[in-house]
């Protein structure tokens, strides 16, 4: 939100004073526009709450594309540096991590290679 003079004056003063909190009073126009912003935030709280579990329940699914949704979860890298370093669309990436959308085999190589991993493969001994 864009802020007055006198606004940035108050916070500037309290600044210097040391002071880690200020009051400032919105402009009729600041007050609307914060209210649309809430609103819309409020909006998309429900979507993105769904969108969440949904990479939730997905990564906790067993197998290979788990293991590397897991992977794509804990690098707690943005999906889109990832994207990059794979050659995968960004909203390709996002909806796989959430088991939306499946990704191609030269693809998967790539995501594999991109987030460091070492697939290993345990082969039972013979007796």
């Amino acid at each position: 939100m864009n802020l007055n003079g006198e606004q940035r004056e108050l916070i500037q003063r309290a600044k210097d004073h040391g002071e880690h909190r200020t009051e400032i009073s919105f402009t009729p126009e600041q007050s609307h526009a914060w209210r649309i912003a809430a609103e819309q935030e409020l909006q998309a709280k429900e979507e993105n709450l769904v969108h969440f579990q949904r990479i939730k329940m997905a990564a906790g699914q067993p197998g290979l594309l788990g293991d590397i949704r897991r992977a794509i979860v804990s690098s707690r890298r943005p999906i889109s540096e990832i994207a990059r370093a794979a050659g995968i669309d960004d909203r390709l990436l996002s909806e796989f991590r959430a088991g939306e959308a499946e990704l191609s085999t030269p693809a998967l190589d790539r995501l594999v290679e991109a987030l460091g991993l070492r697939l290993m493969q345990e082969i039972p001994r013979s007796v």
